[in-house]
């Protein structure tokens, strides 16, 4: 596969905000109105200028907490991530321009990791269009490293989710802290080499599994969720690794928030196999204690 074709089928969205005048047709965006769930409706295919819808059956979002973004290609009738990226955002309100900085890809390899990229973007019509340019590189054996040597434009229209929205008491990006695993009397810290972290927006949750220091995502999950104050119910619609048996279930946790932390407890299905082979459901408790995100790196 082309890099062109890879960033086509895989491509994150950044965003560089456009804080000139309106037109009737154009309107200014702030940061509080990026925050939340966007669908892609379209992507340009620059070798044959036209724009490409997404296909049916494949789930194309990105999530936008105060501090990361997530962005996830899923196919929902092959139970497969296609792809995933994210990291944390910097907004420049003096030069009005919002990078975004990779801290996570699936597939691995990508050259997307690690880079930081404005786009450019204007708000249209209740949709996002934007357009930037992804670095790309070569290895130099003069030097022993990588030099740019191109870039790859990308054209994208994205449109809100149209999920129901949930009470804003769990918005933003939260770092797993510790948990307890099954028949644990005492709760264990989670490695700092490993990143947990999951983002809730007013519409939807992501969580994603990945080695800060390998470019390794290890497992990731979202969909929508509900939450009443002492219940937090997530509606599972992806994850990876799949074959799990998970997409499509109903996970309510018992949910407490003191001070600046998350617990919440409760039990997953996760498909396994029985001594004769056959395939089974097994139960794994789920006793976690989150913490927000404080400005360490993610």
């Amino acid at each position: 596969m082309t890099y062109f074709k890879l960033i086509l089928a895989l491509t994150p969205v950044f965003f560089l905000y456009n804080c000139g005048s309106s037109s009737s047709s154009e309107e200014t965006v702030t940061l509080e109105s990026l925050e939340g769930s966007w669908r892609r409706v379209s992507v340009k295919n620059q070798e044959t200028g036209e724009w490409v819808t997404t296909e049916p059956n494949v789930i194309y979002e990105k999530y936008i907490s105060p501090t990361h973004f997530c962005w996830v290609n899923y196919h929902t009738q092959q139970d497969t991530l296609l792809g995933t990226g994210g990291g944390t955002y910097v907004y420049d309100t003096e030069s009005s321009t919002y990078v975004e900085d990779i801290r996570f890809f699936l597939p691995a390899g990508s050259q997307l990791l690690g880079q930081s990229i404005p786009f450019d973007v204007k708000f249209e019509d209740g949709n996002w269009h934007h357009t930037g340019y992804a670095k790309v590189f070569e290895f130099d054996p003069e030097t022993g490293n990588n030099v740019v040597t191109d870039s790859t434009i990308i054209e994208e229209i994205w449109e809100r989710t149209d999920a129901p929205v949930s009470q804003d008491g769990l918005i933003g990006t939260w770092v797993l802290e510790s948990f307890k695993g099954a028949g644990d009397s005492i709760r264990s810290d989670y490695p700092e080499f490993v990143r947990y972290v999951k983002l809730i927006t007013p519409t939807h949750f992501v969580w994603v599994h990945y080695l800060s220091e390998q470019d390794q995502v290890l497992a990731q999950g979202g969909g929508t969720y509900s939450y009443n104050g002492n219940t937090y119910t997530e509606n599972l619609k992806f994850v990876y690794p799949s074959g799990s048996g998970q997409v499509g279930t109903t996970l309510p946790f018992n949910c407490n928030i003191e001070g600046d932390s998350w617990a919440h407890t409760g039990y997953i299905l996760i498909q396994g196999e029985d001594e004769t082979g056959s395939a089974k459901m097994d139960t794994v408790t789920i006793d976690e204690i989150w913490k927000p995100f404080t400005g360490i790196d993610s």
